[in-house]
């Protein structure tokens, strides 16, 4: 739209004039216009959005309207950019609504992709309707606005849930997202001015690697001699256009490079790929142009703009990470503002180096901005959030949302517990789907003083376990379904972990080897006699590890246990108090007769 319209290429609706611009600046210029701020922390999310959209859509028609003149269609240009809130608000609106790590970068991934997608459709139609008007497409723009404009968003995640009927919370406690009570403004100014160089670096790969390096060198220059230019105008358009494209693999890849190197680093690696791809291009144009350093040209710049879209994407996880809810909207809006400032402003001041000392001064500007953006964006490594993400603990080993903290980390940590509150936890994992507690135990010299407190427990424990051996028998035979229960039953004895359960067993193998040579055991003379005891005190219940439960094992196994405990229960006697009231006594007998009923 800025090339006059008798220049080659050019469109007839072309600008007549772009006084005092030279064609790089006026390219850049229009653009600059398009800043923003919003204030949606204090008026709404909702309010906000449908502002943007209907601003925008006013917005387009002005601009239609003031088509024929350069300076009124940018005065146009910078009112529709006032209204150019809705993503980093849908952005905020994202965090609003999603309380887990995973949920919320699912979706703001899905929305800067849909977003950058649109500006791709937009220049897609631009190409497609150039017939008609290069100015039309604005209008098909403001009717896709207007139609967009939500009929209801929800202000925040508890009236979602109330309206919705989501009333029961995640149970992956441990990736819901907390946000700190103040804003970190040290770190917050940190990660603004790296999003303003990493956009000022990003902008020597594009535009200007785009245009003018290669429009100079694959087009212009062969036009200004006569001849045949080695990419057309039409594959211009449809290379600036179609490399938006490539934000969805850096959308894609950006989760599991930031999960393993963190943020920061993700941030880090964009910029300093950024550079030394910019720096290949910039050599590559300037080599003797031919179809085949136009081809290489364009692989290198398609396949390195994911990186690119890597940096700047963390920018706003990142802001997150150091800021509060309350001024969520605020920092995201900076955030936007930045990007918008950074991707106008630097273009159109680079333009100018460009007409005044060259476009390869330009690029090199650039690179040297890209490195200086990945030492800025260091010392975010050690910040929490920003930092290499520590692994999630599984399920197996961590309390879920809903249970006990503190009694599920004691239990975790091999103390002692009392056995039917560790049942209840694991019943309720069972009735969630949820894999039973995998409980370390602790270094036999690390508890030796607690033994005999743990031997006096041993009844109790005793009598309660089998006394879930007949509730569970009970169980079996009144379920309708009992392949359904023992496929449940060993979904949440199966470990995702098997590293754990092969250390568990390692442990509990020393600790019985401590406890016997401690006890007076000699296990070197008398091993085969250990073994035997070891066996008798031990049966074979029945059931394999490898088998799992089937309906034709799962009740003898059950019955096998209820016998073992029943052997352990009369070892551990039913008169340690020495009470021989009438009442202990009656009491006493009615527990022994119970368990030979059983």
């Amino acid at each position: 739209m800025v090339l006059p319209p008798d220049s080659p290429g050019a469109h007839p609706d072309s600008f007549s004039t772009t006084e005092s611009f030279g064609f790089l600046a006026a390219t850049y210029f229009v653009p600059m216009c398009a800043l923003f701020s919003g204030l949606s922390d204090i008026k709404g999310r909702k309010p906000c959005i449908l502002l943007c959209l209907y601003g925008t859509v006013v917005g387009c028609i002005l601009k239609y309207l003031m088509r024929k003149n350069f300076w009124a269609y940018n005065a146009a240009n910078f009112l529709n950019g006032l209204f150019s809130a809705s993503v980093p608000v849908a952005l905020a609106y994202a965090g609003d609504v999603n309380e887990t790590k995973r949920e919320k970068d699912a979706e703001i991934g899905l929305l800067v992709g849909i977003s950058m997608l649109g500006v791709t459709g937009g220049g897609i139609i631009a190409i497609l309707m150039q017939t008609n008007g290069l100015f039309t497409p604005l209008l098909i723009g403001a009717a896709l606005s207007a139609v967009a404009a939500p009929r209801d968003i929800l202000a925040s995640r508890s009236r979602e849930r109330e309206e919705l009927g989501l009333l029961v919370d995640d149970d992956d406690e441990d990736d819901v997202i907390k946000a700190p009570a103040v804003l970190n403004k040290k770190h917050f100014i940190t990660i603004i001015v790296g999003a303003l160089a990493d956009n000022i670096g990003s902008a020597g790969l594009n535009p200007l690697c785009l245009s003018p390096l290669a429009f100079n060198t694959y087009y212009a220059n062969f036009v200004d001699q006569g001849l045949e230019p080695i990419m057309p105008v039409v594959a211009y358009k449809w290379i600036s256009i179609l490399v938006a494209l490539m934000v969805v693999p850096g959308v894609i890849l950006s989760p599991p490079i930031y999960n393993k190197i963190g943020l920061a680093g993700g941030c880090i690696m964009g910029n300093v790929v950024t550079g030394i791809v910019t720096i290949a291009l910039l050599y590559i144009a300037l080599a003797l142009p031919t179809t085949t350093t136009f081809a290489i040209f364009v692989m290198i710049f398609f396949c390195s703009f994911p990186f690119a879209v890597i940096s700047q994407l963390s920018t706003g996880p990142m802001l997150e990470a150091v800021s509060p809810i309350d001024k969520r909207g605020f920092c995201l809006g900076a955030n936007i503002t930045v990007m918008n400032f950074g991707s106008a402003l630097t273009p159109f001041l680079l333009g100018l180096v460009s007409d005044q000392l060259g476009t390869p001064t330009a690029i090199w500007i650039c690179v040297g901005v890209s490195f200086l953006a990945a030492a800025i964006n260091a010392p975010l490594i050690w910040v929490k959030g920003c930092n290499i993400p520590s692994k999630p603990l599984p399920k197996e080993l961590r309390p879920l949302k809903g249970e006990e903290k503190d009694l599920v980390e004691k239990a975790l940590r091999g103390e002692w517990i009392p056995l039917e509150e560790l049942e209840s936890i694991n019943e309720q994992r069972f009735r969630n789907g949820q894999p039973y507690l995998l409980i370390h135990l602790r270094r036999y010299h690390e508890e030796k003083e607690e033994l005999p407190l743990l031997r006096k427990r041993a009844k109790k424990d005793f009598l309660f376990q089998q006394s879930r051996l007949k509730s569970y028998l009970h169980e079996i035979n009144n379920t309708d379904d009992i392949n359904a229960l023992c496929e449940q039953v060993n979904s949440s004895m199966k470990c995702g972990v098997q590293t754990e359960v092969e250390e568990i067993n390692q442990d509990i193998g020393d600790w019985f080897k401590d406890y016997l040579v401690d006890s007076g055991y000699t296990p070197h003379l008398d091993s085969v006699l250990i073994k035997q005891a070891i066996m008798s005190a031990f049966p074979v219940l029945g059931k394999t590890n490898n088998e799992g439960f089937t309906p034709e094992n799962i009740e003898q196994y059950l019955l096998s246990c209820g016998k073992l405990y029943q052997n352990f229960i009369e070892n551990e006697g039913f008169d340690e108090t020495n009470d021989h009231s009438f009442s202990k006594v009656l009491s006493n007998a009615r527990s022994a007769m119970l368990q030979q009923a059983i």
